[in-house]
């Protein structure tokens, strides 16, 4: 017990360590100077969706209205079945600024996703691509202030690290242990620098110049890669791609999850990256991390372990407040590692049991997916 205690105390004091560090690395993307530019460069936003016909005209409308002045949108129906691509040809007749583009058959050996991010890329003419989901914010002006900053520093590939409209409770706490794991897992200080092997790619917001884009092998490569967005960052830096991180806080937002139990069923779909035993293995040991500062619980070490328990509420309230995210849930991040655990094990309890995901109205037998895995 004493041997687990001193890894957990390691483990908070590194979180913090790193947390400072990265904070000192990634710059906020509201510290950018505004900047203008002789000539903006064309920014082709492309807008995967499937089913959105609640929300779509309205998140179209706001894209568009972001104040980008060589912006284009290129929108791609994915398979709807609902008044999604209806509702997006009518907005566009009246404005020309945005390209509607359907799919009506999925090719074989492709994820749902990655096949409509092609379908939109065939149809861009931007020298800057833009790959955003279509529930993600854009406050006026971000383009703006991005593009000049990335024009000015020669950079190829920027991501955009989103706030987070919170949902139920649990949601909410969960998240806040995703995105600290994020950080740190993903070692997201290493990112900006050239040399290193670290990459980022954030689905909200991952900005690439076409050019960039030309030296990879392409969206085929990551056909079937579920956590694309990661995966295409790691693409371009590995093709020589100049990368870096920001924190958008408001700038760049989004409703991840409304509930627990819709968050449960969206991450159904990563159960067939890992064999269900080594997944539980390995989710049992960060909890067991996190949680083992309470193993000095002990009449000799209480006074040490709960030092440590508050640097733990420490690293995940100051994280969460450096995103934009609330900070309640940030302060109890250590039993959300518990829920997120919980539902990445079901998950993979669930593609072993199915013997393959379900994701976008398709079925992905287990075999597929991990052969198609390119983070892994």
């Amino acid at each position: 017990m004493l041997v687990l205690f001193a890894v957990s105390a390691f483990f908070w004091v590194l979180q913090l360590v790193l947390l400072l560090r990265t904070r000192a690395v990634l710059p906020l993307l509201s510290s950018l100077p505004p900047g203008r530019l002789e000539k903006w460069p064309t920014v082709s936003l492309v807008v995967p969706a499937r089913d959105e016909g609640a929300t779509v005209k309205e998140a179209l409308r706001a894209r568009l209205s972001e104040g980008y002045p060589a912006l284009e949108v290129v929108f791609v129906d994915d398979r709807s079945t609902d008044d999604t691509g209806a509702q997006a040809r009518a907005l566009a007749v009246t404005e020309p600024r945005l390209t509607v583009t359907r799919v009506d058959t999925l090719p074989e050996g492709w994820l749902g996703k990655v096949h409509a991010l092609q379908q939109g890329l065939w149809v861009a003419r931007g020298e800057w691509i833009l790959f955003s989901d279509a529930d993600v914010h854009l406050t006026p002006g971000t383009l703006q202030r991005v593009i000049c900053w990335a024009e000015t520093e020669k950079v190829d590939h920027v991501c955009a690290m989103p706030s987070v409209q919170p949902g139920d409770l649990l949601t909410s706490l969960s998240l806040a242990s995703f995105f600290r794991v994020v950080v740190f897992g993903g070692r997201m200080w290493a990112v900006p620098d050239d040399s290193s092997k670290a990459a980022g790619g954030v689905g909200a917001f991952n900005l690439f110049r076409r050019s960039a884009l030309e030296r990879t092998p392409g969206l085929e490569w990551l056909k079937m890669e579920i956590a694309d967005d990661a995966a295409l960052g790691v693409m371009l830096k590995r093709a020589g791609a100049r990368q870096r991180v920001l924190i958008a806080r408001e700038a760049v937002s989004l409703q991840f999850y409304p509930s627990y139990g819709v968050m449960a069923r969206a991450l159904e779909k990563n159960g067939a990256q890992l064999p269900f035993l080594p997944m539980l293995f390995g989710l049992s040991l960060l909890v067991a991390i996190e949680w083992g500062w309470l193993a000095g619980l002990t009449p000799t070490l209480w006074p040490a372990a709960l030092a440590v328990g508050v640097l733990a509420a420490i690293a995940g309230a100051v994280t969460a407040r450096w995103l934009g995210n609330p900070v309640g849930p940030g302060l109890f991040s250590v039993v959300g590692t518990v829920l997120i655990a919980a539902v990445l094990a079901r998950s993979s309890f669930l593609a072993w049991r199915r013997g393959g995901v379900v994701w976008r109205g398709t079925f992905y037998s287990t075999a597929a997916v991990r052969a198609g895995r390119r983070l892994l």
